[in-house]
């Protein structure tokens, strides 16, 4: 049988109750996804390989590095639930469209995977990098 108890400060728990709901909003959510996918961002673009040669293709001129100032965090609409899980990626512009050839190789070139070891090499510390935000979210809900 449970044994009854009593609440001192009902206004302090319905507070915090209240403030539960703000720590697992949207807003919050978007940050602490965004925050883990900048832990693979900034990975990806240390890992992603140069070229050696400038060439143009439709009139883009295509230069060393060009890839690795192509990548980008986007939000992912198809994968996110709105107010429960906001999902983002990192990828490439539309301008660096032959990432994808370099990740994964081509039958005239070697893949030179850079996304999927970022991957398993930040996958632990993008975790630590969500959880920060979300316990200042929390730390800043218990101070207040």
């Amino acid at each position: 049988m449970a044994k009854p108890f009593t609440i001192e400060n009902p206004e302090a728990l319905t507070d915090a109750l209240r403030g539960l709901d703000n720590i697992a909003s949207e807003p919050v959510l978007r940050q602490a996804a965004v925050a883990g996918a900048r832990v693979f961002f900034e990975e990806m673009k240390v890992r992603v390989p140069v070229g050696i040669r400038s060439y143009e293709r439709k009139g883009t001129k295509i230069y060393p590095g060009f890839l690795r100032e192509h990548l980008l965090i986007a939000y992912d609409k198809d994968q996110s639930v709105e107010g429960r899980i906001a999902s983002y990626i990192v990828t490439w512009s539309r301008d660096a469209f032959y990432g994808r050839f370099v990740e994964a190789g081509t039958s005239k070139m070697a893949a030179q995977p850079f996304l999927r070891p970022s991957f398993d090499t930040k996958k632990t510390a993008a975790a630590d990098a969500v959880d920060a935000v979300l316990q200042q979210k929390i730390s800043e809900l218990t101070r207040g």
